[in-house]
């Protein structure tokens, strides 16, 4: 039975990671690595030297630990490419590859990508033409990739890019909404904390639910793949459409509720706003594959082939009107 809860080995990487990340991924150091100079490439080595020295790109592939470790990283907004290069090490077992599959940017830094090629994999080089995302990262575009194909399953590195992506999300929309939870408690007027106006409350508390959802969708993808041995692609896409949405929702509301103090440079509401939305705009569309979900579940000739769409139930049963319908 799926357990919504991180298992006890999930919770003390999660801790131990978030340590680190504390101290190398603050507000400022957040914003001197946006800026260009010797500051930044200094704070980006040291961050990926302690990174390197806690073994984090040698985590085993399991699904618990690799997306716990994801929404760690989303939550303190770590500008490293762990999410992008996880699936090429875990189903093609190549380091320091990223995934380009569907996706038109990656993260800079990664001398290779992984781009589809018909229904296989290639891994070519990665162009050296470096700019900044909206988000404040350094990032390549994929463009045309001429690589040597490679054996792997390309779904799998599909569902494995949605799982960790939405994780990321997650976890940095899980922080902004706590970070704008804990403005408006403090913030007066009239007397009275702004949080106590519905106005303000009522919508925090809706994306705060849309984010929670996001979650459980997330950790219910990374069970069944702890379950089976591999990401199911329906369930990480569920996830990553959710963690999309939900992560853009609690942007805009979090930037309501402070209003025009959220935009300035000095409040970190902006930090995470344009990471979220940055990340957004990078990852691949997760609609295809739920359309082909949606067809496949309509057909009661296939819809046996998609079990586990919900957490106790091994199969799909369709409600009245979704079988009455012709």
């Amino acid at each position: 039975m799926f357990d919504e809860r991180w298992p006890e080995e999930a919770e003390e990487l999660a801790d131990a990671l978030d340590g680190i990340l504390v101290k190398y991924c603050s507000p400022d150091a957040l914003r001197a690595m946006e800026s260009d100079g010797s500051e930044s490439t200094e704070r980006r080595d040291e961050l990926d030297k302690a990174l390197r020295e806690f073994g984090l790109r040698e985590l085993p592939a399991e699904s618990y630990l690799l997306t716990r470790a994801s929404v760690c990283l989303g939550a303190r907004l770590a500008p490293i490419s762990f999410v992008s290069s996880t699936p090429a090490r875990v189903v093609l077992g190549e380091v320091d590859v990223a995934n380009g599959v569907d996706r038109t940017t990656v993260p800079a830094g990664l001398p290779r990508i992984a781009v589809a090629a018909g229904a296989r994999i290639a891994i070519g080089e990665a162009s050296n033409a470096v700019r900044r995302s909206a988000g404040g990262e350094l990032v390549v575009m994929v463009g045309e990739i001429a690589g040597a194909e490679v054996d792997g399953d390309l779904d799998a590195v599909r569902s494995w890019g949605f799982l960790l992506e939405a994780a990321q999300l997650v976890g940095a929309a899980q922080a902004l909404i706590h970070y704008g939870v804990g403005y408006v408690s403090q913030r007066r007027q009239f007397g009275v904390p702004i949080g106590s106006f519905q106005g303000v409350a009522h919508p925090l508390a809706e994306a705060a639910t849309a984010v929670q959802a996001a979650d459980l969708l997330t950790r219910h993808a990374a069970y069944l793949a702890d379950c089976d041995g591999a990401v199911p692609l329906f369930a990480a896409a569920m996830a990553a459409a959710k963690a999309r949405s939900s992560s853009r929702q609690a942007a805009s509301t979090v930037h309501q509720a402070l209003g025009g103090y959220g935009f300035t440079v000095e409040a970190d509401c902006q930090l995470y706003s344009r990471r979220i939305r940055a990340w957004t705009a990078a990852m691949a569309d997760p609609m295809p594959t739920l359309g082909a979900l949606a067809r496949t579940l309509a057909d009661p000739a296939s819809r046996s082939e998609v079990p586990d769409v919900w957490q106790f139930n091994r199969g799909f049963a369709l409600p009245r009107w979704a079988r009455e319908t012709r």
